[in-house]
């Protein structure tokens, strides 16, 4: 009883440094009707996140739970017209939806281009979007990829939907290395044509998220043939491939972003690391890697790529602990046990990404709650 006792001190105060933060920050941003018990309400359900991460050591698990908390607040409070809900809950049609981060990864360069032209022109007011490039530059700084695993509204779709099934169906284990690199190109793609064209390709084209009439071509036949390719994509890359596979299909190999993310989230200094003097080359981790960024072959020894968005599923399946979060390669001097295991590279990680997740959630879970309640 002592041991666990001093167990639970630690993982205690992690939640309480999790809970003032995600509170203060978010208080801007909650619905005034109710503001300080939805604040306190999901700011204690962050905080118990950070708290059972700690506790149990399994992150992924219950980092998991909290991304698909965010994606079904982000969908019931702009996509419940998209889901046959509208008549319960506020349609997208009568609120302002937040400006896609994964639009802006694809049309990037646009942007820059009528950035020069306003800077030429003496058209200030047009500098504004740049302020979301500040955020996106914060938030690359302190989570880097992990946001891709812990905070993107839309990654907990097919995240949740690639665990409803306790075993998948189909086993896909590994890709091919030039398919694994496909993101990048795809990316590659859309900036240069979205640039060529002044429209956001991916948008209209191929992303599932955006399925509704207002981003879509408005003739007829060309409408069609969107909303088709957009069905497809999402029929197979959010809920086909991750229920049956439980691999993140639609972020490890279609999401602009995501590769995105790869290329400059290298600027971030938290690493996932394998320890070469403990792996045992079971390949694990490399198996249930979501979106394939662990190679693994029988000469060597598993490699985590650029791909890699923190998740922390390896970590858990990891027998012999071999696989970590680390500082630019290196590990804390922690013993990571105790009070000392608030003194990680794990538990550093994870307070900034509870923290920056619980606080661009409070964006929209808090008012899908108070809608929920509303419509009960």
């Amino acid at each position: 009883m002592k041991t666990q006792a001093r167990d639970w001190g630690p993982s205690l105060l992690f939640g309480a440094l999790v809970f003032e933060p995600v509170l203060f920050f978010s208080q801007p941003l909650l619905p005034s009707q109710g503001r300080l018990p939805l604040g306190l309400l999901w700011a204690s359900f962050v905080a118990c996140i950070g708290v059972l991460i700690l506790r149990t050591g399994r992150v992924s698990r219950w980092r998991s739970l909290l991304f698909v908390v965010i994606a079904l607040g982000f969908l019931i409070r702009y996509k419940a017209s998209l889901l046959g809900a509208g008549r319960f809950f506020t349609s997208e049609a009568a609120q302002e939806v937040p400006y896609c981060h994964i639009a802006l990864s694809s049309t990037v360069l646009s942007h820059l281009y009528q950035q020069y032209l306003a800077f030429m022109s003496g058209a200030w007011n047009s500098w504004g979007p740049l302020s979301l490039g500040a955020l996106w530059l914060a938030v690359t700084l302190a989570l880097g990829q992990g946001w891709c695993s812990w905070v993107c509204f839309y990654g907990g779709i097919d995240d949740g939907m690639s665990r409803i099934l306790p075993k998948p169906l189909l086993k896909w284990h590994r890709l091919p290395g030039r398919l694994r690199d496909f993101p990048l190109a795809l990316l590659i793609f859309l900036l240069l044509i979205s640039l060529s064209t002044f429209t956001p390709i991916f948008c209209l084209w191929l992303c599932p998220l955006k399925l509704t009439t207002s981003f879509l071509d408005p003739v007829d036949s060309t409408r069609k043939l969107q909303l088709a390719l957009m069905i497809v994509a999402g029929a197979v890359f959010l809920v086909g491939l991750p229920l049956l596979t439980g691999k993140r299909a639609f972020c490890g190999l279609l999401c602009p972003f995501g590769a995105w993310q790869a290329v400059f989230g290298r600027i971030n200094p938290f690493r996932v690391t394998l320890d070469e003097s403990t792996c045992t080359d079971c390949g694990l981790c490399a198996r249930s890697c979501p979106i394939f960024s662990i190679r693994s072959s029988k000469d060597s020894k598993p490699e985590v790529l650029d791909a890699c968005n923190r998740c922390g599923q390896c970590m858990d399946v990891c027998p012999a602990s071999g696989i970590r979060y680390t500082i630019l390669g290196r590990p804390l001097p922690g013993k990571g046990s105790g009070w000392a295991s608030l003194w990680d590279a794990r538990i550093l990680f994870v307070f900034s990404a509870l923290v920056i997740s619980g606080t661009l959630g409070s964006l929209f879970v808090p008012s899908a709650i108070r809608a929920l309640l509303g419509a009960l």
